[in-house]
């Protein structure tokens, strides 16, 4: 026999219980006969009614509360959707008008209860209450009968247990919250104390940069300087000023990415200044556009500068021409060879807007605001055809943006890119014009961002050809730098030059030389794409091939050589150096197993540094050493004088950048722990540097050291920085003492180095271990102030610290602590 389906809706009417069903909008729908009899109400008459219109506040008590306290508990309910149980209320109702019409007092015991659709929202509201009136009125009359004090003896104790429970529940609710507080604060604690440490960061960012500026400005004076004066001699002649040349321009190079580096850490920091001037807009975007006529000559490029008549504005003239210079200088170095740069200044209402649009690749759309931040590039790869910090574009907006104006890139209407540039006329109320000359774009920056372009002029070279001597293949799109690395190869090669990738291979089929020097990063094709195409000739396969670059990236390294290079040279380099491997493997070509045995022995180069960073120093370095070597006995005393700064200053430099380099790779450094035989790793520091200081009779005491849980890799390096600092401030010692030992405290090893040498003044021991801070002159003691450093960055990623005791000529201690073998 098949089930009736129940009647739900009188199952509810039915219910003993005292319920009332609400929907969200606190509208009566469904209703019990019991809550009907115990508040005197009709059901006709109360369904589809707002609840607080049935049961309104008893007009006559001016200190109710039942429809404030009802409604706050119902808004609970749906805002947090759980059960929300109310403490006794007096809630008076009305008596029907057949009763007489008027309020009696009644005390209730009410309970929330939501009600849930599939998808987990709020669609009724069970309002479930028990009248305690009886309750109530029990405990204030003292009077009441025995009888009834019987019959209600049960149903007090089952509603004080209820009271006793919901305020249990109310206490509960209390700590939870409190707890929450707590939890809050707690929270936004840590977010301020995060937010402070962010900001702390980029200040530390900004100083890094301003230091780095400092420091590789001053040798940059050093050697600019000496070769005005030497460029100045009548008696110097045009070979030796064709070297003098190339010095200077790699040197004007390297200070324009300082000065870049030194404006984006003012502008973080807030010190960027604006020295507001009437000028003219369309003259200064002439007298910049005016150093490009000879690139756009040189490359075949039509050049077109639109400004109708005078266009005034109140702008900083310095900024504003560093504005145009890196906008142009952009569009040249996307624009190809023939194609067309275009720049334009005009009034357009209260603004001056400056247009500068080339035909090449143009910026993909999804790029268009990322190639404005600091260190983006369009191109980042090794077949970009121009170098650089990726800081142009980010200067020009930050400049921009400093006189209110803006800066945007779109698409060129005739193909490429076309960027607007758009400046207030007038500058803020409250500042004052400054009168007088204007303050023109540093010479260094024009003159560096001019040098990049030397690459592209033609190599006008002719190929020579011996047939008694081997052949060479140089690609490499820096002329400067070919012309160096023909200069070293001529005399024992047939040197046959191409300026890329693209070319280089062509040439390579051509002649199939006895050997091949390529550089990485080339327009076109890079370097390490056409050795993959090489490899896959047959003709070419056992083809000798060396690579040159700035990047000392392991990892690329490997790949490289893995893809067919036999050989991987770091710029920059001695000519002697490159001429011993090429000639050695134009000897050595048929001897493949030679040539891997050489390829395994080579030394590994060290992580990446800038190529445009590198490439000017090498170039200094190189041709000073050659200037000096090869003809000191033509230049005069003060001549010879002059290229010894030069070369010291180059050479100090190359190694700030190699100690820059190890300061910054420890902080990206994978860290391998394994047990360490302490005792064999200072044993093998200290051969390495007794035979560095043969002449020092140094006395050398150590203690026990302990094993230790490391890498071996930095640990060494500790050893090796610490322990070459106490050879180095002692070496002026009759008898230089060096102490080597151990203390074990509170689970660690703390180890020290101790030297009878120069000390230092204790007052400054918090700035031993900071980037750059020198306490003794470079006269007294060589070194780049980076070493300690690299120290405390090791050691700190072991988990532990340094720290240091000394007086001034009473010797120094350097401590540092590691977690013990467990």
């Amino acid at each position: 026999m098949a089930l009736l389906t129940p009647d739900f809706r009188l199952l509810f009417e039915s219910i003993p219980g005292l319920y009332l069903v609400l929907d969200p909008k606190l509208t009566i729908i469904a209703v019990s006969e019991a809550y009907l009899s115990a508040t005197k109400t009709v059901r006709s008459e109360i369904l589809g009614r707002w609840l607080f219109d049935v049961f309104p506040d008893n007009p006559s008590d001016p200190s109710a509360t039942g429809v404030s306290n009802l409604r706050d508990s119902l808004e609970a309910v749906l805002r947090e959707k759980t059960q929300n149980a109310m403490a006794v209320q007096k809630y008076d109702i009305r008596l029907p008008e057949s009763e007489g019409g008027h309020f009696i007092a009644k005390y209730w015991s009410p309970v929330n209860s939501p009600v849930f659709d599939s998808a987990g929202n709020t669609i009724y509201i069970i309002h479930r209450v028990e009248d305690v009136t009886e309750f109530v009125e029990l405990k204030n009359l003292e009077n009441q009968k025995s009888q009834i004090t019987k019959e209600l003896l049960s149903k007090t104790a089952s509603m004080e247990s209820e009271i006793y429970h919901r305020a249990q529940e109310v206490q509960k609710a209390n700590k939870l919250l409190l707890q929450a507080n707590e939890e809050l604060s707690r929270r936004e604690k840590e977010l301020q104390q995060l937010y402070e440490r962010l900001h702390e960061m980029n200040q530390l960012k900004s100083q890094f940069f301003a230091n780095v500026s400092h420091e590789l400005r001053t040798p940059l004076t050093l050697i600019l300087a000496p070769l005005r004066k030497l460029m100045a001699k009548e008696s110097i002649g045009e070979t030796y000023r064709s070297d003098f040349q190339v010095m200077e321009r790699n040197a004007q190079t390297l200070l324009k990415h300082v000065n870049d580096l030194l404006d984006i850490s003012k502008v973080e920091a807030g010190k960027m200044n604006v020295d507001y001037a009437e000028v003219d807009v369309s003259k200064l975007l002439q007298r910049i556009a005016s150093h490009f006529d000879s690139v756009a000559v040189e490359r075949s490029i039509l050049f077109d500068v639109d400004t109708s008549g005078q266009l005034f504005a109140e702008l900083d003239p310095a900024k504003v021409e560093r504005i145009f210079l890196n906008l142009i200088s952009n569009a040249f170095k996307f624009a190809p060879v023939g194609g067309k740069v275009s720049c334009s200044a005009k009034k357009l209402g209260d603004v001056a807007m400056v247009q500068v649009s080339d035909n090449g690749p143009g910026v993909p759309e999804k790029l268009r605001e990322a190639i404005f931040e600091r260190f983006r590039q369009v191109n980042e790869g090794d077949s970009r055809s121009f170098g650089g910090t990726g800081l142009g574009l980010a200067i020009a907006k930050e400049f921009a943006e400093l006189h209110y104006g803006r800066i945007h890139v779109e698409e060129n209407p005739g193909g490429g890119a076309l960027f607007q540039l758009s400046l207030p006329l007038k500058a803020p109320a409250s500042v004052t014009l400054v009168t007088g000359d204007e303050n023109e774009i540093s010479q260094g920056t024009l003159l560096g961002t001019l040098h990049e372009f030397r690459r592209y002029q033609t190599d006008e070279r002719s190929d020579l050809e011996n047939t008694n001597l081997p052949s060479a293949l140089v690609v490499e799109d820096n002329p400067e730098m070919r012309e160096y690395i023909f200069d070293t190869l001529k005399n024992e090669f047939n040197v046959t030059m191409a300026v890329n990738g693209k070319e280089g291979l062509e040439k390579a089929i051509q002649i199939v030389p006895d050997v091949l020097i390529t550089d990485i990063m080339m327009p076109v094709m890079s370097g390490d794409i056409m050795v993959r195409e090489i490899r896959k000739i047959s003709e070419l396969d056992r083809m000798p091939i060396l690579l040159l670059s700035a990047k000392s990236d392991d990892d690329l390294r490997i790949k490289l050589l893995q893809e067919g290079g036999q050989d991987y040279v770091l710029k920059p380099f001695l000519q002697e150096e490159l001429l011993a491997r090429v000639r050695n493997f134009a000897i050595l070509k048929k001897v493949q197993e030679d040539l891997e045995q050489s390829n395994r022995e080579m030394e590994a180069f060290s992580y990446s540094i800038s190529h445009d960073l590198r490439s000017p120093i090498r170039g200094i370095e190189g041709l000073g050493k050659i200037l000096l070597e090869d003809y000191s006995n033509v230049l005069d005393e003060e001549g010879r004088k002059m290229m010894s700064v030069i070369v010291s200053t180059a050479m100090h430099m190359a190694r700030l950048v190699d100690d820059l380099l190890s300061f910054h790779k420890v902080t990206k450094l994978t860290v391998n722990f394994q047990e360490i035989d302490t005792s064999n790793l200072v044993d093998e520091v200290l051969t390495n540097l007794k035979s560095e200081y043969v002449g020092g009779k140094y006395r050398v005491e150590i203690g026990d050291l302990p094993r230790i849980y490391g890498d071996s890799t930095t640990i060494r390096q500790v050893w090796m920085n610490l322990l070459s600092n106490a050879f180095k401030y002692s070496s002026k010692k009759e008898t230089p003492e060096i102490r080597i030992g151990c203390k074990s405290e509170n689970g660690e090893n703390e180890f020290f180095v101790k030297d009878n040498g120069a000390g230092f003044n204790p007052e400054y021991v918090d700035r031993l271990f900071k980037v750059f801070q020198r306490l003794h002159s470079i006269n007294e003691f060589d070194g780049t102030g980076v070493g300690l450093a690299i120290v405390a960055r090791i050691v700190g990623r072991h988990g532990g610290k340094v720290r240091a005791e000394s007086a001034v000529d009473q010797g120094a201690t350097f401590y540092f602590s590691l977690p013990k073998v467990k």
